[in-house]
């Protein structure tokens, strides 16, 4: 089952102060890196912090993503996206449609028979809501899906020409959203500590891959190590990914060390999710290692 809140009064501040932000905001402004001491190992550590950008990471490519998209079928008017309720690909693609003056709508999972007004007020509802995007909430996964291919088709089943269903974290078949976001963060990491270089180690947690990919594309002697949070389809896309690159290592989940989780003492992050990789970095990285932080929850 599935609700509609888009009309729903919800955060009205926050949604004007994200409004107010939206008409001067930069799609890919250099990265900001924040240093903090984990004082229990004496080490520093470096997290590249994009929950300061509106929607994360993906804002640094969505637009001209969608551009690509549009090129190729100018009937393309919606922009449709799935996925979790924690998540930022949503907010990415409503971003990009808001900025290119389509309509978006996010369809999105809350895994609860129970729909917390809490939820209302959420960093992702609030910003889906400031982008002007179509918000649906769905109790399991299955009728999340369900709801975005019903609603993108004819009454015979068949897609609707003018909408356009983005891939699970924008990681299409082809390949454009890693290429460009590649050519995005090497322009935003230049100038900065963040170097291709065979000392830079990276952590992070990857989805569907894509951020992974191209951070390995754009910095391709540096070290990754990352911590899968996909279902099985985009974990095996990973793996067979990864399998033959010596730097990058595929961490093996431990839940004891992951309950063991204070990474909101140390820096801003999304709740289990980039989040999850702060515990490995604590016991297992080393000095000036760096992290990858997507997108944070408490942004306003």
């Amino acid at each position: 089952m599935c609700e509609n809140i888009t009309n729903k009064n919800l955060d009205i501040q926050n949604v004007t102060l994200l409004r107010n932000k939206f008409q001067t905001n930069i799609d890919n402004p250099p990265i900001s890196i924040n240093k903090i001491l984990i004082s229990s190992k004496n080490i520093n550590l470096n997290v590249i912090q994009d929950g300061l950008l509106m929607v994360g990471t993906k804002q640094r490519v969505i637009t001209l993503f969608l551009k690509s998209i549009i090129k190729k079928n100018k009937l393309i008017d919606t922009i449709l996206y799935a996925g979790s309720l924690n998540g930022f690909g949503a907010l990415a693609a409503a971003y990009g449609a808001k900025k290119l003056g389509i309509t978006s709508m996010a369809f999105l999972t809350i895994n609860s028979d129970h729909i917390d007004k809490k939820i209302y007020h959420s960093r992702q509802i609030t910003t889906l809501q400031a982008l002007n995007s179509q918000i649906y909430l769905c109790k399991n996964w299955n009728d999340t899906r369900l709801l975005e291919y019903k609603t993108s088709e004819d009454k015979n089943g068949k897609r609707l020409p003018n909408c356009y269903i983005c891939p699970m974290g924008f990681n299409d078949e082809e390949g454009i959203m890693i290429n460009l976001l590649a050519k995005q963060i090497k322009k935003a990491t230049k100038n900065t500590i963040l170097k291709n270089d065979e000392s830079t180690r990276i952590w992070l947690v990857s989805g569907s891959g894509g951020i992974a990919m191209s951070i390995n594309k754009a910095l391709p002697k540096a070290k990754l190590f990352i911590k899968l949070t996909g279902g099985h389809k985009f974990k095996k896309n990973i793996v067979e990914w990864a399998k033959n690159k010596k730097n990058i290592l595929l961490i093996k989940d431990d839940l004891k060390l992951e309950n063991n989780n204070d990474s909101h003492l140390y820096y801003s992050s999304t709740k289990n999710y980039d989040d999850l990789i702060f515990p490995y970095v604590k016991k297992y990285g080393k000095n000036n290692d760096f992290i990858w932080n997507v997108g944070s929850d408490d942004f306003l």
